[in-house]
Protein backbone atom coordinates (compact mmCIF):
# COMPACT_ATOMS: atom_id res chain seq x y z
CA UNK A 1 0.00 0.00 0.00
CA UNK A 2 1.40 3.59 -1.24
CA UNK A 3 1.08 6.39 0.33
CA UNK A 4 1.12 9.89 -1.35
CA UNK A 5 4.75 10.36 -1.05
CA UNK A 6 5.27 6.84 -2.66
CA UNK A 7 6.59 5.16 0.52
CA UNK A 8 4.91 1.94 1.98
CA UNK A 9 1.81 2.88 4.33
CA UNK A 10 1.20 1.31 7.33
CA UNK A 11 -1.36 -1.27 7.44
CA UNK A 12 -3.61 -2.24 10.76
CA UNK A 13 -3.04 -5.42 11.99
CA UNK A 14 -5.48 -8.57 13.09
CA UNK A 15 -4.27 -11.71 14.97
CA UNK A 16 -5.89 -14.82 13.36
CA UNK A 17 -6.75 -17.71 16.02
CA UNK A 18 -4.73 -20.89 16.50
CA UNK A 19 -7.09 -22.98 14.82
CA UNK A 20 -8.66 -22.18 11.23
CA UNK A 21 -10.90 -25.34 10.91
CA UNK A 22 -13.96 -25.27 9.23
CA UNK A 23 -16.06 -24.22 12.18
CA UNK A 24 -14.36 -21.52 12.56
CA UNK A 25 -14.73 -20.10 9.11
CA UNK A 26 -17.60 -17.71 9.64
CA UNK A 27 -16.18 -16.55 12.64
CA UNK A 28 -13.07 -15.83 10.42
CA UNK A 29 -14.71 -13.67 8.10
CA UNK A 30 -16.40 -11.99 11.26
CA UNK A 31 -13.16 -11.21 12.21
CA UNK A 32 -11.64 -10.08 8.88
CA UNK A 33 -14.80 -7.47 8.40
CA UNK A 34 -14.27 -6.13 11.86
CA UNK A 35 -11.02 -5.26 11.48
CA UNK A 36 -11.76 -4.14 8.16
CA UNK A 37 -14.40 -1.59 9.92
CA UNK A 38 -12.55 -0.81 12.95
CA UNK A 39 -9.31 0.22 10.92
CA UNK A 40 -11.56 1.73 7.91
CA UNK A 41 -9.97 0.26 5.09
CA UNK A 42 -10.30 -2.45 2.95
CA UNK A 43 -6.86 -4.24 3.48
CA UNK A 44 -5.65 -5.57 6.88
CA UNK A 45 -2.44 -7.22 7.73
CA UNK A 46 -3.44 -11.02 8.61
CA UNK A 47 -1.02 -12.14 11.25
CA UNK A 48 -0.61 -15.65 10.86
CA UNK A 49 2.39 -16.56 13.33
CA UNK A 50 0.29 -18.21 16.22
CA UNK A 51 -1.68 -20.64 13.69
CA UNK A 52 -1.23 -24.13 14.19
CA UNK A 53 -3.92 -25.45 12.34
CA UNK A 54 -5.59 -24.33 8.88
CA UNK A 55 -7.93 -25.80 6.78
CA UNK A 56 -9.03 -25.87 3.06
CA UNK A 57 -12.71 -23.35 3.92
CA UNK A 58 -10.80 -21.28 6.16
CA UNK A 59 -7.75 -21.20 3.46
CA UNK A 60 -10.25 -20.11 1.15
CA UNK A 61 -11.59 -17.01 3.43
CA UNK A 62 -8.22 -15.82 3.66
CA UNK A 63 -7.34 -15.59 0.50
CA UNK A 64 -10.83 -14.52 -0.62
CA UNK A 65 -10.30 -11.66 1.66
CA UNK A 66 -7.10 -10.65 -0.27
CA UNK A 67 -5.79 -9.10 2.93
CA UNK A 68 -2.15 -9.76 2.93
CA UNK A 69 -0.91 -12.62 5.30
CA UNK A 70 2.34 -11.65 7.82
CA UNK A 71 4.35 -13.58 9.52
CA UNK A 72 2.81 -17.08 8.01
CA UNK A 73 3.62 -19.60 11.16
CA UNK A 74 4.91 -23.19 9.63
CA UNK A 75 1.12 -24.75 9.34
CA UNK A 76 0.27 -21.29 7.05
CA UNK A 77 3.29 -22.11 5.18
CA UNK A 78 2.71 -25.85 4.57
CA UNK A 79 -1.12 -25.39 3.92
CA UNK A 80 -0.57 -22.76 1.00
CA UNK A 81 1.70 -24.93 0.00
CA UNK A 82 -0.27 -27.93 -0.34
CA UNK A 83 -3.20 -25.74 -1.96
CA UNK A 84 -0.68 -24.36 -4.31
CA UNK A 85 -0.88 -20.44 -3.07
CA UNK A 86 2.28 -20.18 -1.76
CA UNK A 87 2.64 -17.33 -3.44
CA UNK A 88 0.30 -15.12 -1.60
CA UNK A 89 1.89 -15.58 1.28
CA UNK A 90 3.40 -11.65 2.00
CA UNK A 91 6.61 -10.39 3.28
CA UNK A 92 6.84 -8.44 6.50
CA UNK A 93 4.80 -5.02 6.37
CA UNK A 94 4.75 -1.94 8.15
CA UNK A 95 2.30 -2.38 10.76
CA UNK A 96 0.36 0.44 12.88
CA UNK A 97 0.54 -0.14 16.35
Amino acid sequence: MEGESGAVSPLACVTLPERLDSAAAEALKALIAQARDQAGTETVALDASGVGYVGGLCLQVLLASGCPVVAPSEKIREAFALFGVRAFLQEPLPLLQ
